[in-house]
């Protein structure tokens, strides 16, 4: 058996081959000269991944077993696995014999891998989407490598589907995350394309609960498609109508659209150009119906239990209704800023019941330091009336602050403004945990008329 190596390191999206000691000798033949049988490839093992199984990485080579290779095979096999951004480093050695080559590669994953997200691809379901990715992108699991050209091939093949299916669109992707943050998914969608609501339906939900999610989703037909709306209006409307019953672990599955209208003649003659239109499914689960069984307050030491617990409207006995509960604690919240505790944050703890259909509720507190006034800025005004508007204000520096006051402040504000201007005003609060102070900047413009 005569064996012979080479070395890959990827970086980014390119690979340099590395050649090493002990490849060919003067008494060995060039691998290329040898007889087709032994370089036909009979196996390819894959060691050093602890994310990819052998046989993707394998797949993802382009060689295919039973083959007749040769060197610049195994340098091109490289080089692709380093272009996708799944590995940092890549080593292969080959060796050969009679019965024919094998080649084991040993590759390094990459650091950092982030989900691919699918927009608006309201022709196939997801499942098939993920099903077509993996066959042409073996290394695909659900998430891609944040370089590299892996994200290129699933774009591709996404595009290939919709050339097949003659539905008109681009296929486009983003790289996502918080501004100046690292990137924290992939984000495929459709452009050249529009995608319309008919209806939304709702399986598994029952009166009156349906009635209300109907009217809640009245809104959203005959608007543009949109998974991100969706998933807003499931937060934003439909969970609270079964949160606001005691429903407390109501779930929604994804949005499911089905296509009731594919891109026709007909179609473009009585609409706009590359228009489809969907309904909407979404299979509801309300779960049970819970209780409350009591409620306490952990953490609060500036306000009394009483003086918190006259706040809320929850009872023992009722459902426990956590949409009305979380108005109220927005309201002890105010009441905290009031006195100065400006980042106080109150946390809901759940102890659930399910034999009994009760839940038990535990408010922690966290009230923070107490907070006084800093640095008051006008922007956008005169030397008189910034004068004017600044002997107004109450809070003096050195107060505790009253995070209250801002809203009651611009209303007197205004009537000290020149009647004859339409004015806007912008403020912008900053608590400085440094010396727990709070700056108060207030942009004054006057709109431009229409």
């Amino acid at each position: 058996m005569k064996r012979a190596t080479s070395s890959v390191v990827a970086l980014l999206c390119w690979a340099l081959v590395m050649p090493c000691a002990g490849q060919t000798t003067s008494s060995q033949k060039p691998f290329a000269q040898l007889p087709e049988a032994e370089r036909q490839l009979i196996a390819i093992i894959v060691t050093g991944s602890k994310r990819f199984p052998e046989e993707a990485i394998a797949a993802s080579t382009g060689l295919r077993l039973g083959t007749t290779v040769t060197e610049d095979d195994f340098k091109k096999a490289a080089r692709h696995l380093g272009a996708t951004g799944a590995f940092t480093e890549i080593a292969y050695n080959y060796s050969y014999s009679s019965t024919g080559t094998k080649l084991e590669i040993h590759v390094t994953d990459a650091n950092r891998f982030v989900p691919a997200r699918f927009v608006d691809f309201v022709w196939f379901p997801e499942d098939e989407l993920r099903r077509r990715i993996k066959e042409h992108v073996p290394l695909f699991d659900g998430e891609l490598p944040t370089s590299g050209r892996m994200v290129d091939e699933v774009s591709d093949v996404l595009q290939a589907m919709l050339v097949e299916g003659a539905i008109p669109g681009h296929v486009d992707y983003e790289r996502v995350g918080k501004e100046d943050g690292p990137v924290e998914g992939i984000v495929f969608k459709i452009s050249e394309v529009l995608i319309r609501v008919r209806k939304i339906e709702f399986n598994g939900a029952v009166a009156p609960e349906l009635a209300l999610l109907e009217a809640a989703a009245d809104e959203m037909p005959n608007r543009e498609y949109s998974r991100e709306r969706l998933n807003q209006l499931v937060e934003q409307k439909l969970l609270p109508i079964y949160h606001a019953r005691g429903y407390l672990k109501a779930s929604f599955s994804p949005p499911q659209p089905k296509p009731v209208q594919q891109p026709s003649a007909e179609a473009i003659q009585e609409g706009p150009r590359n228009q489809t239109v969907v309904d909407v499914v979404f299979a509801v689960t309300p779960g049970q119906q819970y209780k409350l069984k009591n409620l306490k307050w952990s953490g609060n030491k500036d306000l009394p239990t009483d003086t918190l617990q006259k706040m809320l409207h929850a009872q023992p006995g009722e459902p426990a209704n956590t949409v009305r509960l979380n108005q109220d604690l927005k309201e002890v919240q105010k009441l905290y800023g009031s006195r100065g505790f400006v980042v106080a944050t109150i946390k809901v703890g759940a102890s659930f019941d399910d034999a009994e259909n009760t839940v038990a509720l535990v408010l922690q507190v966290n009230e923070g330091d107490r907070y006084h006034m800093g640095d008051l800025e006008f922007r956008g005004l005169d030397n008189s009336l910034t004068a004017k508007l600044r002997n107004a204000w109450k809070l003096r520096p050195g107060d505790v602050y009253d995070a209250s006051y801002l809203d009651q402040y611009l209303r007197e504000a205004r009537k000290l403004l020149p009647p004859n201007f339409d004015w806007e005003v912008s403020p912008h609060v900053t608590a400085n945990v440094r010396d727990k102070s709070v700056d108060v900047d207030l942009i004054y413009s006057v709109k431009a008329p229409k």
